[in-house]
């Protein structure tokens, strides 16, 4: 199943209350799946990018590049510069992880990530 922006945008302020306490990570993953029609696997994958990016902790999983922009575009406009750099460290860490399984390199979302990182020095 192709996870949607539209999905993504539910899972999002799902996956801020299981930041924050409100839901409980299995909560969550079923509120997603009811909320949005992603399924409950790609919904705890969601949680858990979003809960990783939070702490800049590399993840195992992944997320087409809409959904990645999405995520770390949603992190800077919610939390705040601080916290969107660990997001953007996650995002490297990710990417580095994944270019080691031989199944090739993240250009695109790398590409995403560069962008991102230049908008930081351009604009602070």
């Amino acid at each position: 199943m192709k996870i949607t922006i539209e999905m993504s945008e539910g899972a999002y302020e799902i996956a801020k209350k299981v930041f924050s306490g409100v839901y409980s990570r299995v909560e969550g993953k079923i509120l997603i799946a009811q909320r949005t029609g992603m399924n409950e696997g790609s919904a705890q994958d969601f949680i858990t990018i979003f809960l990783a990016m939070m702490d800049g902790k590399v993840y195992k999983r992944a997320f087409n590049n809409a959904t990645n922009k999405y995520l770390l575009e949603s992190i800077r406009r919610d939390y705040g510069n601080e916290v969107w750099l660990k997001a953007l460290s996650a995002a490297e860490k990710h990417i580095n992880y994944y270019s080691t399984l031989g199944k090739g390199n993240l250009t695109g979302y790398q590409q995403i990530v560069d962008e991102m990182k230049n908008q930081l020095r351009a604009y602070g």
